[in-house]
């Protein structure tokens, strides 16, 4: 919001006109096209009912986006540096100035957008690391900020009624996830998948 103000434009024209055509991200939106909603996938709430994204006050800012498996890989590949964004150099730097650490808290750093753990990491730390940030926990200010890490797990899950999602990728290493579920998954469930999949490419079975 505050980027899209600076920029004298709404937050959802800075987004869908500006940001996501600069990603290459063609099939992100905040509102779906009409010609795209046969593609648009239904959620499944706890009663086992199809749903969609129910729009609330700030539901935009916070968890509007739709987007597909490709774009979100898109998005991974970009934080890690291998794309050539059509951009200036202003958004690659952008991109990896949201891996800066602002706080810590036991084995878990808080970035600007993302959490990051030391590389590697064991599966308990990831969960717990992951359970921290979702959690009432003590954190303490990093002075001054951790510059962006290489070695090091940056992961974020996203939930709403029905969805759930999980992106995680080690830049040293140029290896990423992503994965969209048209069910709310439990946490400790998406982080286990995504850590035993990037573990065996790794080849640490």
């Amino acid at each position: 919001m505050i980027a899209a103000k600076s920029l004298g434009v709404s937050y959802e024209d800075a987004i869908e006109k500006t940001l996501l055509p600069q990603l290459g991200m063609h099939h992100s939106y905040l509102k779906v096209p009409a010609d795209q909603m046969e593609n648009y996938a239904w959620g499944y709430n706890k009663k086992d009912e199809p749903v969609h994204v129910n729009m609330e006050i700030l539901g935009n800012e916070a968890y509007g986006i739709k987007t597909t498996s490709s774009d979100l890989l898109r998005y991974v590949q970009a934080n890690m540096g291998q794309l050539k964004l059509d951009a200036n150099a202003k958004m690659q730097q952008a991109l990896t100035a949201t891996h800066t650490g602002y706080f810590k808290s036991g084995e878990i750093t808080q970035d600007l957008m993302w959490e990051q753990l030391p590389y590697p990491v064991s599966l308990p730390n990831l969960l717990t690391g992951n359970d921290m940030a979702m959690t009432k926990s003590v954190a303490t200010p990093i002075v001054p900020p951790l510059p962006p890490q290489e070695n090091v797990w940056i992961n974020k899950t996203g939930s709403t009624n029905g969805f759930g999602a999980y992106i995680a990728f080690v830049p040293a290493k140029k290896m990423g996830i992503v994965m969209l579920a048209n069910k709310n998954y439990s946490i400790d469930q998406r982080v286990t998948v995504a850590y035993k999949i990037l573990s065996s490419l790794e080849g640490n079975k």
